[in-house]
C-alpha cells in the first residue's frame, strides 16, 4: 500500500517527498489514509481518500460540490479575518493537472486534503461543553452556506433523508428477502413499521412538508467535527460528501442521535442505552447559537422530533442493509447491522418517551439564542 499511496501523492501538488502513511479507520464509506511528506526537516501531513463509487455514483459532481463549499467557506474566513483560518475549513489540494481529484490506473478516484493539525474528533460526547462545541460548529456551518452562489449543489445521494423513501426501500428488501433473513427478524420488522407509522403522523401534524429547503450538511454525526486538542473548540466540519439541499431537521436530528447518549451506535446491551438531557440541552444551545441567523420559528418548533426521525431513519437503513446482505455499511462482525438497528430503535423509543422534556429544552435554548436576544433588545 505504501507504494500505491506514494504514487497517488505524486499526482497532487504536495511539496516535499513521501515519507510514510497509515490507514485511518474512521468512517463507513471511503478508504482514508494519513500521509506524511517531508520538505527539508519539516514534516507535512495530508489526507488521501479513495472514494466509494458504489455509494456515490457521480464522483465528479460530488467533488464539484466539495470544491465549491470549501472555497466558499475559505473566502468567508478570509473576508472576516478569522483567527486560525487554516484549521476552520477543509482545504482541497489540487492535482498536478489543476483538478480537484485524481483517477488512478485502475479507475479509482482519489482526493487529498490538508491534515488539520492539533485537532481530533470524538465518537462520543463526554461532557456538555463538547456537545455545545460540536453543535455550534454544525449550526454555524449551515448558516455560512445560506449565501452560497448558484447553481444549486448536485444531489449526491438521491432521497438521502427521505424517510418515506427509506421505508419503501425497506419494505422492498423485506419482500425480496434476498439473503433469507426476514423470518429471523420478523419482530424487528414489525417494530420498525409501527414506529414509522407513528412518527409519520406526528411529522404531518407539525408541518414537516412545509419546512424550508436549505443547504445543509446532511450527516451531522459528532465525529464529523474536528475539535481543537488544546481548547476543545469546535473548529472544522468535515465529511462534506452529502452537503446538498435538505432540511435542518436532518442536521439537528443526526447531531442528537449521535450526541446525547454515551452508548455506541452498535451497542448490544440495550438496557444500558440511556439519554442524557444535559447533553441535549448543551447541543440545543450550541446549534441554535450557531444557526440563529438561519432558522425560522417553524423550523425551531419541529426540532424536538429531529432526534427520533434520524434515529428511525438510520435504524431502517441498518435493517434494510442486514436484509440485503450488508452491501452498504461496512460490518465488522456477523449481525453487525442488526445490532445497529436494535440500538437505534431503542433511541427512538427513549426519545419518544421524553419528547415533552426535549421540547421544553429546545424552547428554552431558542429564547436564549442570539436571534431572539436581538429581538428582545429592539423592544
Amino acid at each position: 500500500m505504501k507504494e500505491e499511496l506514494e504514487t497517488i501523492g505524486a499526482a497532487f501538488q504536495i511539496p516535499g517527498h513521501f515519507a510514510s502513511a497509515s490507514a485511518l479507520e474512521s468512517g463507513h464509506i471511503h478508504d482514508t489514509f494519513a500521509a506524511t511528506y517531508r520538505e527539508g526537516e519539516t514534516p507535512l501531513r495530508y489526507v488521501h481518500q479513495r472514494l466509494n463509487h458504489r455509494v456515490f455514483r457521480d464522483l465528479g459532481a460530488l467533488m464539484d460540490n466539495v470544491a465549491r463549499v470549501t472555497a466558499h467557506q475559505w473566502g468567508q474566513l478570509q473576508s472576516e479575518g478569522a483567527h486560525d483560518a487554516e484549521r476552520r475549513c477543509l482545504r482541497l489540494v489540487s492535482t498536478r493537472a489543476g483538478g480537484s481529484f485524481h483517477v488512478d490506473d485502475v479507475g479509482a478516484t482519489w482526493r487529498t486534503f490538508r491534515f488539520l493539525e492539533g485537532t481530533r474528533s470524538r465518537d462520543s460526547i463526554d461532557e456538555p461543553t463538547q456537545a455545545y462545541q460540536v453543535a455550534r460548529a454544525f449550526g454555524s456551518f449551515a448558516a455560512t452556506l445560506r449565501d452560497l452562489p448558484e447553481p444549486r449543489l448536485a444531489i449526491t445521494i438521491p432521497g438521502f433523508h427521505d424517510l418515506a423513501a427509506r421505508f419503501a426501500a425497506f419494505e422492498e428488501a423485506v419482500a425480496a428477502d434476498s439473503h433469507q433473513r426476514a423470518a429471523s427478524v420478523s419482530s424487528e420488522i414489525d417494530r420498525a413499521a409501527a414506529c414509522f407509522r407513528d412518527l409519520e403522523q406526528l411529522l404531518a401534524e407539525c408541518g414537516y412538508a412545509e419546512l424550508p429547503r436549505r443547504i445543509v450538511h446532511n450527516d451531522c454525526k459528532i465525529n464529523n467535527v474536528m475539535l481543537d486538542e488544546a481548547t476543545g473548540e469546535g473548529l472544522c466540519v468535515i465529511d462534506l460528501d452529502t452537503v446538498m439541499e435538505g432540511t435542518v431537521l436532518c442536521d439537528f436530528g443526526e447531531l442528537v442521535r449521535t450526541g446525547i447518549s454515551r452508548s455506541p451506535e452498535d451497542e448490544v446491551d440495550l438496557v444500558s442505552i440511556g439519554l442524557e438531557l444535559d447533553l441535549f440541552r448543551s447541543a440545543s444551545r450550541g446549534y441554535l447559537t450557531g444557526a440563529a441567523a438561519l432558522l425560522s420559528a417553524g423550523e425551531v418548533d419541529i426540532l424536538p422530533l429531529a432526534g427520533p426521525v434520524m434515529a428511525l431513519e438510520n435504524a431502517i437503513r441498518f435493517l434494510t442493509d442486514h436484509l440485503s446482505g450488508d452491501v452498504y455499511f461496512r460490518v465488522h462482525r456477523e449481525g453487525h447491522n442488526l445490532d445497529r438497528f436494535r440500538a437505534q430503535l431503542r433511541l427512538v423509543e427513549l426519545m419518544s418517551e421524553r419528547r415533552a422534556e426535549m421540547r421544553a429544552i429546545v424552547e428554552e435554548a431558542w429564547r436564549g439564542s442570539p436571534a431572539r436576544a436581538g429581538e428582545s433588545a429592539k423592544k
